[in-house]
C-alpha cells in the first residue's frame, strides 16, 4: 500500500491495529497515491485500542473538500462547509475530512472560521477527549497520540485534550458526550480526572446553546448504557442533568435503573415516575422526542401508577399485548404486587371481533354510522371480557346489550382502562 505523507506528530509503530478491511485500504491508498496525507482517526482507533471491532471508520486527510471529490467516483458533500465529504467504497460508506485548524466559538457550538490545514498536530489538539485525539496511519501501521489517550485507556482515566474547561467551551454538546463516555458498558466505568470534573460543572450553563436535538441524541444514549444508573446519577449531582429537564431528581430513583432491561422509554418513564404527567410532557416537548417515544414514555407511566382489577384482565392482557411484560418489570422493580399482572398471560391477546357491521345490521337493522360503529366495539368488549368463541354466544350478547337506548358516545369500548 502507497505511503502518504508523514504526519508531523511523533507516532509509536503497533502493526496491525486496525483490522483489514479492504474498501478502507482502498479510500487510503487512492489518498496516499495522489500524494496526501491520510490517517484513521478518533472512535475506530479508540475501539481498536480496546480490542473491539469498529462498526464505522472516519478518515482526516491533507487533501481539500474538491480535491477529495475529484479523487473518488462516488461522493456526498455531507458536510463540506466544515471539510467532510462522504466517499464510497464498495458498500461501505466512510466520513473523510480534510485537517483542519479553527479560531473563536462564538455560539458555543461551531467554529466562527474553518481553515483547511495540512497539520495532523493542530487537528488532534482541537479534539475534545484525548482517547479521541489519536490518528492511525494504516500503510506505516503508526499510531499517533500526542495527548496519551492510548495510557488513559488502559487506565481507565477520562481526559479532555488540553484546557478542559476551554474544550468544554467550545462545544457544549461535549458535555453530554463527556457523560457518555463515561460508561464503558460491561467493563464498568470510566473516570473523568479532576480538571474534568470541574469543568463538567462550571460550564454546564453551555448546554443551553446547544440544539435540543444534539442533547437529545446524546441523552438518549446515555439512558440505554450498562451503567446508565451511574452516569445518571453523576449529571445529576452536578447539576447537568437539572440543566436539560429544569429540576434535579430524588437520587435513590437511578439504582432502580439496574433492574430494568435496555429499553429507553420503561427506563425514562421510571426516572420520571414520581412526578405528575403534565410535568413529564412539559419535559418530553421540551426534548423533542419523537412521536413513538413520547407516547409510549407516557403510557408506561400511565401504568407505573395502575394495576388492572381482578375484573378487568382480559380486557387488560388484550389491550396490552406484549406490553403486559414491561409493566410487570416496572412494577417488580418498584417492589410491588404483581400477581393479578402474572395472572393476566394466561389470557390471550390480539382478538379479532366476531362479529362485523353486517352481521349487526341484519339483526338489529341499523344503518351505517356511529350508533352501528359503537355498537360492534361495544359488543367486541363484551367478547373479549367473557372470552366468546363463537357467534351463538355474540347473539346472546346483543340481546343483552340496551343498544336501543343512550347516548352512543358513552358506550363501552374494547379497551383498558
Amino acid at each position: 500500500m502507497e505511503e502518504g505523507l508523514l504526519a508531523d506528530v511523533p507516532g509509536e509503530k503497533i502493526p496491525s491495529l486496525i483490522p483489514e478491511n479492504e474498501n478502507l485500504a482502498h479510500i487510503l491508498d487512492v489518498l496516499c497515491t495522489t500524494g496526501y496525507g491520510a490517517w484513521i482517526v478518533g472512535g475506530a482507533v479508540r475501539d481498536c485500542i480496546l480490542g473491539k471491532i469498529p462498526h464505522e471508520y472516519d478518515i482526516c486527510t491533507t487533501a481539500t473538500p474538491d480535491q477529495i471529490i475529484e479523487s473518488f467516483e462516488d461522493t456526498i458533500p455531507t458536510g463540506k462547509k466544515y471539510g467532510t465529504i462522504t466517499v464510497k467504497s464498495g458498500n461501505s460508506m466512510f466520513e473523510v475530512t480534510t485537517l483542519r485548524t479553527e479560531s473563536g466559538y462564538g455560539d458555543g457550538r461551531r467554529p466562527d472560521e474553518v481553515e483547511w490545514g495540512s497539520s495532523l498536530s493542530i487537528d488532534l489538539s482541537r479534539r475534545d477527549f484525548t482517547m479521541n485525539a489519536m490518528a492511525y496511519d494504516y500503510a506505516r501501521e503508526i499510531l499517533h497520540d500526542p495527548f496519551g489517550g492510548k495510557t488513559d485507556l488502559e487506565n481507565g482515566f477520562l481526559k479532555a485534550v488540553g484546557n478542559a474547561s476551554q474544550r468544554l467551551s467550545e462545544d457544549g454538546l461535549r458535555i453530554m458526550r463527556a457523560y457518555r463516555f463515561m460508561d464503558r458498558q460491561e467493563n464498568g466505568i470510566w473516570l473523568p480526572d479532576n480538571e474534568l470534573s470541574s469543568a463538567l460543572i462550571d460550564n454546564r450553563a453551555m448546554l443551553a446553546m446547544v440544539s435540543i436535538e444534539r442533547v437529545w441524541n446524546e441523552f438518549e444514549r446515555i439512558i440505554k448504557g450498562v451503567n446508565a444508573n451511574i452516569v445518571l446519577s453523576r449529571m445529576n449531582d452536578d447539576g447537568v442533568l437539572p440543566a436539560i429537564i429544569g429540576f434535579p431528581l430524588p437520587k435513590e430513583i437511578f439504582d432502580l435503573l439496574t433492574d430494568l432491561p435496555n429499553d429507553l422509554e420503561a427506563r425514562m418513564a421510571m426516572i420520571f415516575s414520581g412526578l405528575k404527567s403534565e410535568e413529564i410532557t412539559v419535559i418530553l416537548e421540551r426534548l423533542k422526542v419523537p412521536k413513538a417515544v413520547f407516547s409510549r414514555i407516557k403510557f408506561l407511566h400511565f401504568l407505573i401508577h395502575n394495576s388492572p382489577k381482578q375484573t378487568d384482565l382480559r380486557l387488560y392482557r388484550n389491550t396490552l399485548g406484549d406490553e403486559v411484560s414491561t409493566h410487570l418489570i416496572l412494577k417488580s422493580t418498584l417492589g410491588e404486587d404483581t400477581n393479578l399482572i402474572n395472572k393476566s398471560l394466561q389470557y390471550p391477546t390480539e382478538i379479532n371481533c366476531l362479529v362485523d357491521g353486517v352481521w349487526i345490521m341484519e339483526r338489529t337493522g341499523l344503518e351505517p354510522g356511529l350508533k352501528l360503529g359503537r355498537l360492534k366495539d361495544w359488543l367486541f368488549r363484551i367478547q373479549i371480557e367473557r372470552g366468546y368463541e363463537n357467534l351463538m354466544q355474540m347473539e346472546t350478547a346483543l340481546c343483552t346489550v340496551p343498544w336501543t337506548n343512550g347516548d352512543p358516545k358513552e358506550w363501552p369500548r374494547p379497551k383498558w382502562p
